[in-house]
Protein backbone atom coordinates (compact mmCIF):
# COMPACT_ATOMS: atom_id res chain seq x y z
CA UNK A 1 0.00 0.00 0.00
CA UNK A 2 3.02 2.30 0.84
CA UNK A 3 4.44 1.52 -2.74
CA UNK A 4 1.39 2.68 -4.35
CA UNK A 5 1.11 5.94 -2.56
CA UNK A 6 4.44 6.66 -3.11
CA UNK A 7 4.33 5.90 -6.97
CA UNK A 8 1.21 8.14 -7.13
CA UNK A 9 2.74 10.91 -5.39
CA UNK A 10 5.81 10.81 -7.80
CA UNK A 11 4.37 10.16 -10.99
CA UNK A 12 2.45 13.32 -10.33
CA UNK A 13 5.29 14.82 -11.23
CA UNK A 14 6.24 15.42 -14.77
CA UNK A 15 10.21 15.51 -14.26
CA UNK A 16 10.32 12.20 -12.52
CA UNK A 17 9.51 8.74 -13.78
CA UNK A 18 9.05 5.18 -11.45
CA UNK A 19 11.51 2.97 -13.66
CA UNK A 20 10.47 -0.44 -12.21
CA UNK A 21 9.33 -2.26 -8.61
CA UNK A 22 11.16 -5.44 -7.03
CA UNK A 23 9.51 -7.98 -4.68
CA UNK A 24 12.31 -8.26 -2.76
CA UNK A 25 15.84 -6.46 -2.13
CA UNK A 26 17.97 -9.19 -3.67
CA UNK A 27 18.61 -7.96 -7.12
CA UNK A 28 18.35 -4.33 -5.73
CA UNK A 29 21.87 -3.13 -6.99
CA UNK A 30 21.67 -4.85 -10.57
CA UNK A 31 18.23 -3.65 -10.95
CA UNK A 32 19.17 -0.17 -10.38
CA UNK A 33 22.18 -0.27 -12.77
CA UNK A 34 19.68 -1.86 -15.64
CA UNK A 35 17.22 0.86 -14.69
CA UNK A 36 19.63 4.08 -14.28
CA UNK A 37 17.81 4.93 -11.24
CA UNK A 38 18.92 8.14 -9.63
CA UNK A 39 16.76 7.45 -6.56
CA UNK A 40 15.81 3.98 -5.23
CA UNK A 41 12.83 4.29 -2.97
CA UNK A 42 12.18 1.47 -0.50
CA UNK A 43 10.21 0.28 2.78
CA UNK A 44 12.39 0.68 6.03
CA UNK A 45 11.53 -1.07 9.46
CA UNK A 46 13.87 1.25 11.62
CA UNK A 47 16.55 3.61 10.79
CA UNK A 48 18.97 0.96 9.97
CA UNK A 49 20.48 0.83 6.37
CA UNK A 50 19.59 -2.65 4.98
CA UNK A 51 23.31 -4.05 3.07
CA UNK A 52 21.27 -4.14 0.07
CA UNK A 53 20.85 -0.56 -0.23
CA UNK A 54 24.65 -0.25 1.51
CA UNK A 55 25.46 -2.69 -1.57
CA UNK A 56 23.96 -0.37 -4.20
CA UNK A 57 25.59 3.67 -2.89
CA UNK A 58 28.69 1.44 -3.06
CA UNK A 59 28.79 -0.04 -6.34
CA UNK A 60 26.59 2.94 -7.95
CA UNK A 61 28.48 5.88 -5.62
CA UNK A 62 25.82 8.44 -7.35
CA UNK A 63 22.45 6.76 -6.53
CA UNK A 64 20.34 7.68 -3.55
CA UNK A 65 18.53 5.71 -1.27
CA UNK A 66 14.88 7.29 0.14
CA UNK A 67 14.19 5.05 2.81
CA UNK A 68 10.21 5.11 4.53
CA UNK A 69 9.52 4.07 7.48
CA UNK A 70 6.51 1.23 7.04
CA UNK A 71 4.37 3.52 8.58
CA UNK A 72 5.22 6.54 6.40
CA UNK A 73 5.74 9.00 8.82
CA UNK A 74 9.94 9.04 8.97
CA UNK A 75 12.46 9.44 5.37
CA UNK A 76 15.82 9.31 5.45
CA UNK A 77 18.01 9.81 2.29
CA UNK A 78 21.10 7.44 2.51
CA UNK A 79 24.32 8.54 -0.33
CA UNK A 80 27.71 8.00 -0.62
CA UNK A 81 29.11 11.64 -1.03
CA UNK A 82 32.78 11.94 -0.70
CA UNK A 83 34.39 14.89 1.07
CA UNK A 84 37.31 16.87 0.14
CA UNK A 85 39.00 19.53 2.79
CA UNK A 86 41.59 21.84 1.58
CA UNK A 87 44.85 21.33 3.64
CA UNK A 88 46.63 24.81 1.95
CA UNK A 89 50.45 24.77 1.52
CA UNK A 90 51.59 21.36 3.78
CA UNK A 91 54.83 20.38 5.60
CA UNK A 92 55.97 17.46 7.17
CA UNK A 93 54.59 17.96 10.19
CA UNK A 94 51.09 19.23 8.47
CA UNK A 95 51.02 15.88 6.65
CA UNK A 96 51.47 14.10 9.69
CA UNK A 97 48.89 16.11 11.58
CA UNK A 98 46.11 15.66 8.32
CA UNK A 99 46.68 12.09 8.56
CA UNK A 100 46.16 11.57 12.15
CA UNK A 101 43.06 13.96 11.83
CA UNK A 102 41.81 11.59 9.10
CA UNK A 103 41.82 8.20 10.81
CA UNK A 104 40.57 8.09 14.33
CA UNK A 105 42.68 6.55 16.71
CA UNK A 106 46.11 7.25 15.14
CA UNK A 107 48.54 8.60 17.94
Amino acid sequence: MLSDIIEKVVTEHPDMEVVGGLADRGSLVKAAAETGADVVILGLRDSELPAACEDLVVAQPRSKVLAVTLDGRRAFLYELRPHTSALGEISPQGLVDAIRAAVPGVT
